[in-house]
């Protein structure tokens, strides 16, 4: 493919991504040094890009990025489907893992199934689309819950309280907030038999391009299919996934 590249475009792209990437605005010679672009091409290709709206020229001659970027990064947003963004990787981390997998949105303060991948085993989960789990005891909902904003927490807590599923679910609201700081800080969410007796799930949050929750995954196991020392390797699966899904969405780690 390399033999149909087209120089100038390449040398476009080359200008908005460093734009881009750049705190503030820079000019000509700058971008040139930066981008090994002849002076003369840049000056054409910026001057361009400015009267179509799509950089803008401050008061010192220097150059940044124009808002008709942000409309067709909106236009982009806006027809992106979660699941069909999800579900090639759900399949992947099912071959990876052999659990099923779950991918979950956030509704009236329930986690919703709205994709589901399984495997072909004897055992077969009765989870469905269009189901709904409380955030306190499922993979997905604890994931779900951690990156809540504050606000909409308390008035989960204070409006659907954390009801008891299992003997092992969390019913006090001080140690589920400290679950829920657990979560943020490893990247994924476990729920042990606290949903139901038997069942092990690791949940992690997808995230947008503005670093906002839009969805979760989890891989559901038989506990005795999903042993305690090996939570931690499928947990960083799960997460590496989540995280797979959430750059298609358009999100950038922070440094």
């Amino acid at each position: 493919m390399s033999r149909y590249k087209v120089p100038s475009l390449e040398k476009t792209l080359a200008i908005i991504e460093a734009l881009a990437e750049m705190d503030e605005p820079a000019g000509v010679s700058e971008l040139c040094k930066m981008l090994d672009i002849p002076k003369t091409s840049a000056f054409f290709i910026l001057n361009t890009l400015e009267q179509h709206q799509y950089v803008t020229k401050t008061e010192d001659g220097k150059y940044r990025l124009g808002a008709r970027f942000i409309s067709i990064g909106n236009s982009v947003l806006s027809k992106i489907d979660i699941r069909n963004v999800a579900k090639p990787f759900m399949q992947e981390l099912l071959k990876e893992t052999d659990f099923t997998v779950h991918l979950a949105v956030l509704d009236n303060f329930e986690a919703m199934y709205v994709e589901k991948v399984e495997n072909h085993a004897f055992v077969k989960f009765s989870t469905f689309i269009g189901q709904r789990l409380p955030l306190h005891a499922s993979g997905v909902g604890k994931a779900l819950a951690a990156h809540m904003p504050e606000a909409d927490l308390e008035t989960y807590l204070r409006e659907h309280g954390l009801p008891a599923k299992t003997e092992n679910t969390i019913t006090s609201p001080k140690e589920f907030r400290m679950a829920l700081e657990t979560i943020r800080n490893t990247g994924y969410a476990i729920e042990d038999e606290e949903g139901e007796y038997g069942i092990r799930c690791i949940g992690a949050p997808i995230l947008g391009h503005d670093g906002k929750l839009i969805a979760a995954i989890s891989v559901t196991a038989l506990r005795t299919e999903l042993p305690v020392q090996e939570i931690p390797t499928i947990g960083e699966k799960v997460k590496a996934t989540a995280l797979k899904i959430s750059e298609q969405m358009g999100y950038r780690p922070q440094p």
